[in-house]
């Protein structure tokens, strides 16, 4: 991928930077996974990515597709400034026979009790939440 393009995405997927270029250049000449140390080349599985903090969109390594794929995030909690409003929605990912899938996960304590609710997209969620705020006010 050329240096615009490869800018052009980390911005679209909220990569943040003072300077783009400076960034690329850094990224470019690191040669081996930061987490596996597996040599980049063009096979799917060892190419270069940029992994980034997705609270700030700050760079963290240079990762292969591989460890990107597989590398552990916390849980990431949408922030109360979202479209959605709802602070006990968090995306979630888990792990089924070596896949991984990503899921919406709703949780707030109610009288004392936890409830969670798994959800296949964030519609169905903010739509469980708006559900457990007329059940169950504050």
């Amino acid at each position: 991928m050329k240096r615009t393009q490869s800018i052009y995405q980390w911005k679209k997927r909220g990569v943040k930077s003072d300077d783009y270029h400076k960034l690329y250049e850094y990224h470019m000449s690191i040669n081996n996974c930061q987490l596996c140390n597996v040599e980049f080349d063009d096979s799917f599985k060892n190419l270069r990515c940029l992994d980034h903090d997705h609270h700030t969109g700050l760079y963290r390594k240079t990762l292969c597709n591989s460890c990107n794929a597989n590398y552990k995030k916390e849980k990431q909690k949408l922030k109360c400034s979202n479209k959605s409003g709802h602070m006990w929605i968090c995306n979630y990912k888990c792990n089924r026979n070596n896949k991984y899938y990503f899921s919406w996960m709703y949780s707030r304590k109610i009288d004392g009790k936890l409830k969670v609710k798994y959800c296949k997209t964030k519609t169905q969620a903010i739509a469980y939440s708006f559900i457990m705020l007329l059940k169950e006010p504050y």
